[in-house]
């Protein structure tokens, strides 16, 4: 180094940042859409709940891991027994994200007894088997418990071991009751903030016959009128019949039972409805598109089998595609098909006769079939590929 050099300055302890709730980041959704940081945090949380104490944590990210489960669950009181890092930690904010509120607050202690010095009643977590005369109970009877002591007026504590080897011997034989999560004997060992997390969820869920958390009640929407309802269902039922949907017939009617009971579970708002008409319309444009072309097609091929059964004197396939009492005019029975339109009630059917003149065949149709036929000649005009 020369010596002009300016010497290194000296480290400075890592200090967490301040939180800064500006409410300009959104953060989450409640009933009146995004909130802002500053309103996730002003909301009321799930009321007291025990403290939890880490003894001897080694890592700064299970540290950090631990405050935002018990964010996520309604606690806050975080006790830290000589944590083996630097205090405070950047890791363990960095694990926290954004669940800073129970680091900031967090009571670092250096043993144990202090730690537990204005507590009344004391849960120690244990993972391995204890040969201890001492009540040994699962997560969720311990939560009942410790309501109990917070309702008597006492202050609980559930302890929870480092990351190598656990609660000591000293705090195990302290506590007024030991607790154990039910794992897999194959593999018993729960990572300490999973631990922790597991402990908060099962406090928490006894809230959960109460409704959703604090702040997020979301108001009932409101049924639609059942003439909406009938309405609505009406023109389903018809569009479905329209694309040819009911097949086979004969178990249309139960098919429209089944539909009309499943939506009628479902309570649509009026808002709904509108929205699932919309997509019905939608998706049955192209089916009905195409049914209609398929019914179309089979019309005119009805239509050109009377003006074929005709000509060929076929007159039992001729009264097939007419109806009971039909009323036909006379006109050429050697004709030959050129070419129909119509529609459900009426249609045109050109014919050729065996001299060439055009004239068209004027219907009124039945369900398909012809009910009435009047013949009118047209002047005589050769055909297109006449030599």
């Amino acid at each position: 180094m020369g010596k002009d050099a300016e010497p290194a300055p000296a480290p400075t302890a890592w200090a967490p940042p301040k939180p800064a709730f500006d409410g300009s980041r959104p953060v989450g959704v409640g009933p009146n859409g995004p909130l802002s940081k500053a309103e996730q945090a002003a909301l009321p949380g799930w009321g007291e709940a025990p403290a939890i104490c880490l003894v001897h944590p080694q890592m700064g990210e299970n540290i950090g891991a631990t405050a935002r489960a018990m964010a996520n669950f309604g606690f806050s009181e975080l006790i830290l027994v000589k944590p083996r890092d630097v205090w405070p930690n950047p890791k363990a904010w960095a694990l926290a994200s954004g669940a800073e509120w129970p680091l900031e607050s967090a009571q670092i202690v250096e043993t144990a007894e202090e730690a537990l010095a204005e507590k009344t009643f004391v849960i120690a977590t244990t993972g391995t088997p204890r040969q201890l005369d001492k009540p040994l109970i699962g997560p969720r009877e311990a939560v009942a418990r410790m309501r109990e002591a917070m309702a008597a007026g006492e202050k609980p504590v559930i302890l929870f071991g480092s990351e190598r080897s656990g609660l000591d011997n000293d705090l195990i034989i302290g506590a007024d009751l030991l607790v154990t999560f039910p794992v897999d004997g194959r593999f018993p060992s729960l990572n300490l903030a999973q631990s922790v997390a597991c402990f908060c969820y099962e406090w928490a869920s006894w809230s959960e016959a109460k409704g959703p958390p604090p702040g997020w009640m979301i108001e009932e929407k409101v049924p639609a009128p059942r003439a909406a309802f009938e309405s609505f269902f009406e023109h389903w039922v018809a569009d479905l019949d329209e694309t040819r949907f009911f097949w086979p017939e004969d178990r249309k009617g139960t098919m429209v039972e089944t539909m009309r009971n499943a939506f009628v579970r479902g309570r649509f708002t009026m808002n709904e409805i509108s929205l699932i008409r919309g997509a019905l319309r939608s998706l049955a444009g192209g089916p009905r598109r195409r049914a209609l072309e398929t019914d179309a097609a089979a019309q005119r091929a009805k239509l050109e089998a009377w003006v074929k059964a005709r000509h060929d004197t076929d007159r039992l396939a001729w009264l097939e595609l007419q109806t009971q009492g039909a009323k036909v005019g006379p006109g050429p029975t050697n004709a030959v098909y050129e070419r129909s339109i119509f529609d459900a009630d009426d249609g045109v059917i050109f014919v050729r006769d065996e001299k060439g003149q055009l004239g068209a065949w004027l219907v009124k149709l039945s369900q398909g079939r012809i009910r009435t036929a009047t013949y009118q000649p047209f002047a005589a005009i050769e055909r297109p590929d006449a030599p």
